[in-house]
């Protein structure tokens, strides 16, 4: 019974699995025409050439990812310069925005001003000023696109954030981290077997599944305390911890022949069942107050998608009738949106719906497509998917479809989660 459970759970969370290697894209708009930008600046005679170069490949790979701009790299401006002129020049090569300014470097640490131009209207929408220590400077290109992405689009932009995945090979796999637009990268873990499955707890905390004691096993990490403990191990059948509220925990295990997801506190103490059915339940996010339960549930045969009222009783409402496989459900940090995986006649799909189960669309197709997850402004989704052959994580844009690689590795193990916004 255990090793059946063993299959079923893992063709759950593995559920980019697809019986033929096909791939394409559909763009909703392909007559959409990306806003030009200007990249004009930042170099200085005192500057940082390299660390200078991050920075800007920073903004560019933003931009890109974004999906919805061009760049124009062809002029120089520095901060002093009049912005009617960069307007003009602005104008000429037929721009919307000019980004520009000056950086350079102070003993250890890196300075810089910029300015960000509106060109039909003539106005400088952004100027400001930082100043960090070398090894950060890159991230304020980041924000300098989310900037521009709040002034263009009217919603501050998705780049300042974290991921956490998993990778490596055979019996060992460890955690790593990296930036939204998958720079930086860095591995939290070096236990010398599998962990996986990592997702974020709050800003500073991750969980993940972890072989370390031989058992599998749910961990918590303080990542800036450097703190972790084990929070769950009294099943042979546990998957991962979603928070609920206050040092609760949502964790899906094995319990008397069943896989159900039960409410667990600080110090792994199994509270209540939240679901209980004869199915395998796993899955679970939440809606910011708590209140409804979005879950997968083989209860009816196959794997679907299944949303329930805790406040009401317990009444659950299937929400997914299209094709025999739908898994892995990411609601969006605004409660509106449910982004799944959907395996259909050989086919995987990025899927989303209203979270009512309404207006379902098809987002992307491909193969191994797996994990989807927010970022903090409901637009953008990452996953992890093979594409061509490359493996990585993917930063899909929601409203026109389009899509680019973060970061690409063929060691890349499907499981990864996006954190809110890094203060």
């Amino acid at each position: 019974m255990r090793k059946l459970f063993l299959v079923l759970i893992m063709l759950f969370l593995i559920s980019g699995i697809s019986y033929a290697k096909v791939f394409t894209f559909t763009i909703a708009n392909p007559n959409y025409k990306p806003i030009r930008i200007g990249l004009w600046g930042f170099k200085h005679t005192k500057s940082d050439n390299a660390t200078v170069s991050k920075l800007q490949n920073t903004i560019l790979k933003d931009l890109d990812i974004s999906g919805l701009f061009s760049t124009d790299r062809t002029q120089h401006f520095s901060y002093e310069a009049p912005s009617k002129v960069v307007v003009g020049l602005g104008k000429i090569d037929n721009l919307n925005y000019v980004i520009y300014g000056n950086a350079f470097r102070d003993g250890k640490n890196m300075y810089l001003s910029v300015k960000m131009v509106d060109v039909a209207k003539g106005v400088v929408f952004f100027d400001h000023s930082y100043y960090s220590d070398i090894k950060s400077f890159s991230w304020i290109g980041n924000i300098v696109v989310d900037e521009l992405m709040n002034y263009v689009t009217g919603t501050y932009g998705p780049f300042e954030s974290k991921i956490v995945f998993a990778k490596g090979r055979g019996k060992v796999r460890d955690i790593y981290i990296c930036d939204f637009n998958g720079e930086n990268i860095e591995r939290l873990t070096n236990w010398h077997t599998m962990n996986i499955l990592p997702k974020w707890i709050d800003r500073q905390t991750i969980s993940f599944l972890s072989y370390r004691y031989g058992k599998p096993s749910i961990f918590i990490f303080n990542l800036y305390k450097g703190r972790v403990k084990r929070l769950f191990y009294k099943s042979s059948l546990s998957i991962s911890a979603v928070r609920f509220g206050y040092n609760k925990f949502a964790i899906p295990f094995e319990k008397n022949g069943n896989v159900d997801i039960y409410l667990v506190n600080s110090r792994g103490k199994v509270l209540r069942n939240l679901t209980n059915s004869f199915g395998i339940d796993v899955s679970p996010t939440f809606t910011n107050d708590y209140s409804k339960m979005i879950f997968v549930s083989n209860r009816t045969g196959s794997p679907q998608i299944y949303i329930k009222d805790l406040n009401n009783f317990g009444t659950t409402t299937r929400l997914t009738y299209n094709g025999n496989y739908n898994s892995s459900p990411a609601l969006s940090p605004d409660n509106k949106k449910i982004a799944y995986i959907a395996i259909d006649k050989g086919r995987v799909y990025l899927r989303v719906m209203n979270i009512d189960g309404s207006d379902d669309k098809a987002i992307m197709t491909g193969y191994n497509l797996d994990s989807p997850s927010w970022s903090y402004d409901s637009r953008f989704v990452a996953l992890s998917a093979e594409i061509n052959g490359k493996k990585g994580i993917y930063i899909v844009n929601t409203l026109n479809n389009h899509y680019s690689i973060a970061t690409g590795d063929n060691n890349m193990y499907n499981g990864l989660s996006v954190s809110e916004k890094i203060q």
